[in-house]
């Protein structure tokens, strides 16, 4: 495909998102039209169900009233020796009952007696006749005695007759006193089931049928399956699936639906729906092939599909000749990609703009390999450069102390600081060391600036802070290398410094701030403590600036925290700042008792809030905890 002209490959291109947005309409088209269908078929089983329904129920709930109005007069007419002609009468006049029993029980000899059809359909009475339901059902009888409720048998075939489906309803026949004294059974052919279901019409080849509570078919069209086939026995070609979840299904009382692939449809694929039947735990289910509930819906999707494919061919030919006009340019084009490459120096005289574009590309790779070998003269300079980055990032690493050996020694203090710059190296700067056996001074700055400058103006700093150290008056020292560093400093960088000498028998804190972050003092009651003078302007600008000096007791137990603006400034991803106010909260509840914990509690905290967002400052904090001359 790659040989064909662009504008073909275009057309291609736009012709297969054309049919896949069309598929896509049609699909979804397709999928709604089939709901919409589905909810009318299963609105349409339901009503189909609902007229089986009501005619079982008619007659079951008839039956129930003729036997209850016979059980409540059956003594009156004993009493009257005409027991027999109402019975006849009973059953001549209602042509649901198939025939009705009598059992009474009296202290000399039990009374029974049948009525029913015969084979030529009219009514007869016999005496002790065993071929009847209270003869099958001894069991039934008793219980209806003891129970005093009237209650349904199951199905059974007709003792005098075995192609007749029969169900009969017991009754209790009960005196004045409340007594059970005689049993009464109504037997009904069940013969009207499948007369009735055969006449309701279920689209061209759908049907229904109804099973007893035990799963049994009472009516199916295949006759020979009635009573003898159960519907929880059908294999696994019939029904895919767990066979226990077809039994809870159906005998769960509820409507409910699903797929099964019937063996009267030759294992077809079909829909089914089934519905309890009210007073007598059967069940109706009617079954449609699947091939017919979609049958209209499946030729308008054909129908569809082939409007959609003259369509589809229609829009090439119109994609195709569109692509061509509005491609025209491209020669022109390509004559700005080989002056592009080439200059003046193009090859006119060819035509071929395939040939253009490769030659042109040709020129284009010779030129990205010259810019290769420019880049990699660039990225040895970086190496070169990193590697003395590298080498100011040591030097600098140790301008800063390494390491607490000299602190640890003293019981007095407990000191712990951090440095951690933006770039490889920073402007930030502490250090701490003993003047005397009693005289610790220690300073925090942050130079203007960041990277490489910042990092050397700062080492010049600490050294002339540690070289001018030789009197324990903190305004004097700063004082003298503000002088120093102001005739030094051509590039008018400045430094934000505070310095402090803590006197470690007294606990005096002689400090003198120069425009640095005001240190906080946590007091050992829990109090916080901003040192909130400034003594002077930024050191290394203006050598003819004095500064001034104050002095704070630290007591037992009391911790000075100083620090750089990187953890103020310190901003989110949202660029919201850290901020004094939240730094000051946090303080309340840091761990005051050992410093170590303190600056990492602070860091943990800054990280937790800037998230992802890349550092822009340096960061520096230092911890200084008095213990006291005595602990």
């Amino acid at each position: 495909m790659n040989k064909r002209s662009i504008a073909f490959q275009l057309g291609i291109y736009v012709l297969a998102a054309v049919i896949v947005v069309i598929s896509l309409i049609v699909f979804i088209n397709y999928e709604y039209s089939k709901k919409i269908i589905m909810d009318k078929i299963e609105e349409s089983a339901i009503n189909q169900s609902s007229t089986i329904i009501n005619e079982i129920t008619k007659k079951v709930v008839n039956n129930e009233e003729v036997v209850r109005n016979v059980a409540s007069q059956a003594l009156y007419y004993k009493s009257h020796g005409d027991l027999d002609f109402f019975i006849k009468q009973v059953v001549h006049n209602n042509p649901i009952v198939d025939g009705m029993h009598v059992m009474l029980l009296n202290k000399q000899d039990t009374i029974r007696f049948s009525v029913f059809h015969d084979a030529d359909n009219q009514v007869v009475s016999k005496k002790n006749l065993e071929q009847c339901s209270l003869a099958k059902y001894p069991g039934l009888v008793k219980k209806t005695r003891q129970e005093k409720v009237a209650m349904w048998s199951d199905p059974f075939f007709c003792l005098r007759d075995s192609n007749q489906l029969m169900i009969s309803y017991f009754s209790p026949i009960i005196n004045q006193r409340g007594e059970v004294v005689g049993v009464i059974s109504s037997d009904i052919n069940l013969h009207f089931l499948s007369t009735f279901i055969n006449h309701v019409k279920i689209r061209e080849r759908g049907f229904a049928f109804i099973v007893s509570e035990d799963g049994f078919y009472l009516t199916h069209p295949n006759k020979d399956w009635v009573m003898k086939r159960n519907i929880f026995g059908i294999s696994e070609k019939v029904f895919i699936g767990d066979r226990s979840k077809l039994r809870k299904m159906i005998v769960s009382g509820e409507s409910g639906s699903g797929y099964a692939f019937p063996q009267l449809l030759n294992y077809e694929k079909s829909w089914f729906y089934f519905a309890p039947i009210p007073h007598t735990n059967w069940r109706v289910i009617i079954v449609i092939p699947a091939s017919e509930l979609f049958k209209e819906l499946n030729l308008i999707i054909r129908d569809s599909i082939f409007v959609s494919a003259i369509g589809i061919i229609l829009i090439l030919f119109i994609i195709l000749l569109i692509i061509r006009k509005t491609l025209y340019p491209l020669s022109e084009v390509v004559k700005s990609i080989q002056k592009f490459s080439f200059g003046d120096r193009g090859r006119k005289s060819k035509t071929n703009e395939i040939e253009l574009l490769t030659e042109s590309l040709k020129e284009l790779q010779y030129q990205y390999g010259t810019y290769i070998k420019e880049q990699d003269q660039i990225r040895k300079d970086n190496r070169k450069y990193e590697k003395d980055l590298k080498s100011a990032k040591a030097i600098q690493r140790t301008i800063i102390p390494p390491e607490y050996s000299k602190i640890t020694q003293r019981t007095e203090i407990d000191l712990h600081a951090l440095l951690q710059p933006a770039e490889s190296i920073g402007g930030d700067l502490y250090d701490y060391f003993f003047i005397d056996s009693n005289h610790l001074l220690f300073t925090m700055g942050d130079v203007s600036g960041k990277g490489i400058p910042a990092a050397l103006f700062m080492a010049v700093a600490h050294t002339m802070i540690k070289s001018k150290a030789t009197t324990l008056s903190a305004m004097h020292i700063v004082d003298v290398v503000n002088k120093e560093l102001s005739r030094e400093n051509s590039n008018q960088h400045f430094l934000t410094l505070f310095l402090g000498i803590l006197d470690l028998e007294t606990g005096i804190l002689d400090y003198c701030n120069a425009a640095h972050n005001y240190p906080y003092l946590l007091k050992k009651n829990n109090e916080i403590i901003q040192l909130e003078q400034t003594h002077g302007l930024p050191i290394g600008v203006y050598s003819n600036k004095n500064y001034k000096s104050n002095t704070t007791v630290l007591s037992k137990d009391d911790v000075l925290l100083l620090y750089t603006d990187g953890v103020i400034d310190c901003r989110n991803e949202k660029g919201q700042f850290y901020g004094q106010g939240r730094f000051t909260k946090l303080l309340a509840n840091v761990d005051v008792k050992s410093p170590r914990n303190m600056v990492n509690q602070v860091m943990d905290d800054l990280s937790h809030f800037k998230g992802k967002t890349k550092q822009t400052d340096d960061i520096s904090l230092m911890a200084i905890k008095f213990n006291g001359k005595y602990q």
